[in-house]
Formats: structure tokens, sequence, C-alpha cells
């Protein structure tokens, strides 16, 4: 019997809250693959943006927090901010404008008000922060489902501020 070789794509949108959140996603990427229809071959979950990511890991409150509710800082948000601290000083953040015309950073920018000022986010350390995380990852569907560990969730990670989110699902595979 040949097997039928297709694809499937999804793309959702989520609202995140603050920084370093982290979006456990993973009944969405079952749902996804469910509507897919796919047996056998790969899940593609990609964000579309620079200062979020996509990670695998365990959904464990002391390591990814919300540190805001926690009432301490979680063992991620620590990690990624001696990496690149958001109180550190970066170019990015450094916005040439009307206000500001020895700025470093001229490109890349929203439009400026009615004052020629540019209401741009201070989030150098984001940017920064998101060498430690992919903007996508690949992960196995087999017998219909995802392969995955016993502890393993499938997240989306905010780096940035609250803002919506976008994230697209590929699968692709045997029928």
């Amino acid at each position: 019997m040949k097997k039928e070789f297709s694809t499937h794509l999804e793309t959702k949108k989520y609202q995140t809250k603050y920084r370093t959140e982290f979006i456990t996603i993973t009944k969405d990427v079952d749902s996804v693959i469910k509507n897919s229809r796919i047996k056998r071959g790969v899940i593609l979950i990609q964000t579309l943006h620079t200062t979020c990511g996509i990670w695998v890991n365990e959904d464990e409150k002391n390591l990814i927090g919300p540190s805001e509710e926690l009432g301490y800082t979680s063992d991620l948000r620590k990690v990624l901010d001696n990496f690149a601290s958001p109180t550190s000083e970066y170019g990015h953040n450094d916005v040439y404008d009307k206000e500001n015309t020895n700025g470093k950073r001229n490109t890349h920018l929203c439009e400026p008000d009615e004052n020629g000022v540019i209401k741009e986010c201070i989030n150098g350390h984001a940017h920064a922060q998101a060498l430690m995380l992919h903007p996508s990852i690949s992960l196995i569907v087999e017998n219909g489902k995802l392969l995955r560990g016993s502890w393993q969730e499938i997240m989306l990670v905010e780096l940035d501020h609250d803002r919506e989110r976008t994230v697209s699902f590929l699968v692709s595979g045997e029928k």
C-alpha cells in the first residue's frame, strides 16, 4: 500500500502578558497534528518574531516561573538575564529621533508621532536573549501523535513585553 505524502499548515495567535513568559502550547501542537491526519512525519513550529522563541523543556514553576507569582526570580529568567541583562546598555535601544539626534539606531524603527518622537521598545536585551532560543523547532510525529518524553512540553517564550505573537505550525509526512 502506497503512503500519501501531505502537508498541513495552521497559524495561531497568542497574547503574552509579561517579559520572560513561558506559554505551554503542547495541546495546540497536538491539535494541529490531529487536524493534519498525518500519521508519520515532522511538525515544524515557528514563531514569526525576533524577540520570542520556541522551546522544549519541563513546565515546572521554579524553572520557568512566572517570577511575578513566585515572589522570586525563576531559574530561566536568571539565566537569560545573566546572559543579557535588561538593565545593560544596548545600541539597539539608543533610537535616533527628534528628541535624540545623537541616537545610534536609525533603522527598523516605528513611525514617529506628530512631534517626531519614535515610541520604540527598549528591547536590546530581548534580541540578545533570543540568541539562546530558536525561532523554530522540528519534532517527530509517529502514529498521528507528537513523539515526546514524559516531561517534555512545547513552549512559546516571550522575551520582550506583553503583545500578540504569531506561531505557525507545518506538519509534513505520510497520511
